[in-house]
């Protein structure tokens, strides 16, 4: 039944007691890894991550994000082991049909982006989704969310066959206007893919995070997430403000800076869900 899994997997499951694989089902989601949840002699139940031809420390990454997260009170599943090619996580269940504590989890968030650091970025690259994300570390969270953020995916090959020279030129006018439209902020410890399939909710709707893309970066930024996808109500942005406040104009910005998401998209998917209109109509809004 496990002839399939890491042999890396089954040794530490055995040495550590959890007993032999006698079960693995698939679980669905995820854009690049096959997923599924194995099942031990011992009665506990694993989330693991496979990727033959993962890019290189991608689960490596992934796992120091979710550590990063842990660390500074954001509830994520704990990492169990990781290798070149899986990722071998706590399975902490997810209630498809349960809606977050959506206060607690804005709460959550809040707590999360008051870890602050001096400068934009990270140490290193990591990845959103199938491609790297670039983390050149600077002192300007205008000249790291436009270059790091927005003008990095116009070279990606399914943007150069999605927009106009003219869609290019206007996104480079709005980024050099970001001084204009985005106030001075914090660098924040950002979960960097905040995006609804990335939450887990238990039985007592208390949420979790997944598949991070970890930086520091603007607040804002994180936000225009819930904002672009998900059908986030009030409620969690007012429990976000009780803990950390934001300033006046923060709800239009959520969706100036969406610009990065859709611009993703494009980079992963091509105009298959029609965001190239997306980006022009937001292009129409603010450059």
């Amino acid at each position: 039944m496990n002839n399939d899994l890491p042999a890396a997997v089954a040794t530490f499951l055995l040495t550590d007691g959890f007993g032999s694989v006698i079960d693995v089902q698939p679980v669905s989601g995820g854009l690049i890894n096959q997923t599924c949840r194995v099942t031990t002699s011992a009665k506990v139940s694993f989330i693991l991550k496979q990727n033959a031809a993962s890019p290189e420390r991608l689960f490596e990454c992934e796992a120091a994000g979710l550590h990063m997260l842990s660390q500074v009170g954001m509830r994520t599943p704990k990492v169990w082991a990781v290798g070149a090619d899986f990722l071998l996580l706590e399975n902490l269940g997810s209630n498809l049909n349960m809606e977050p504590d959506w206060e607690q989890f804005g709460r959550a968030i809040a707590y999360q982006h008051q870890h602050t650091h001096d400068q934009f970025g990270l140490a290193y690259n990591n990845y959103l989704g199938p491609l790297p994300q670039m983390n050149t570390q600077t002192t300007d969270g205008w000249e790291f969310f436009g270059q790091q953020r927005v003008l990095r995916y116009l070279p990606e090959p399914r943007c150069e066959q999605s927009l106009t020279p003219e869609d290019r030129s206007r996104v480079e006018r709005l980024v050099k206007r970001l001084p204009e439209l985005i106030p001075q902020q914090p660098a924040c410890l950002l979960h960097g893919d905040l995006w609804h399939t990335n939450i887990l909710v238990d039985r007592q709707g208390v949420p979790s995070l997944i598949d991070p893309a970890v930086y520091y970066g603007w607040a804002e930024a994180e936000l225009s997430m819930t904002r672009q996808y998900g059908n986030v109500p009030r409620r969690f942005y007012d429990a976000y403000i009780e803990v950390n406040p934001l300033t006046d104009g923060w709800w239009e910005r959520l969706e100036l800076l969406s610009i990065r998401q859709l611009l993703a998209v494009i980079a992963f998917f091509g105009n298959q869900y029609n965001t190239v209109q997306q980006l022009r109509d937001l292009l129409d809004k603010f450059a």
